[in-house]
């Protein structure tokens, strides 16, 4: 059952999801990158290997899976910035807030803006997204 109804309003925050990552997350094999590999990563001036973006914006995938149930696989849309690079080592949180509501025929358009923090309370990720929630 989603979070998300159709009777929500501007204004309300999303379940927050979050992560702490480890270098296992992103190890393939005995690859030596720099998301893999702390000499690769420390060759090119990083102080840890880089998490791989999209495994961490599946933070927010999976927030929004949370909060329109399936109806986010259907009518989903997110447009998503990376601002900073996240380290194989940060603890990241998803958080989100609805900002609008649009009544459509047979269903109400949410669309909120949403976010990727780490410890820092750093935004890593940022953008909007819209889901679906029959009437």
């Amino acid at each position: 059952m989603p979070v998300l109804t159709s009777a929500v309003t501007k204004g309300f925050e999303l379940p927050t999801v979050s992560k702490k990552f480890r270098l296992e997350d992103f190890k393939r094999g005995d690859e030596k990158t720099i998301h893999t590999d702390y000499e690769a990563a420390a060759r090119e001036g990083l102080p840890a290997p880089v998490a791989i973006g999209p495994q961490v914006a599946a933070l927010t995938f999976r927030q929004l899976r949370l909060c329109f149930g399936e109806h986010w696989l259907t009518g989903g849309k997110w447009n998503l910035t990376f601002r900073r690079p996240v380290l194989v080592t940060d603890f990241c949180v998803a958080r989100g807030v609805v900002t609008q509501t649009e009544k459509l025929t047979d269903s109400v358009r949410i669309y909120c803006d949403v976010w990727i923090e780490n410890q820092k309370g750093e935004k890593v990720i940022a953008g909007t997204a819209s889901g679906l929630i029959p009437l």
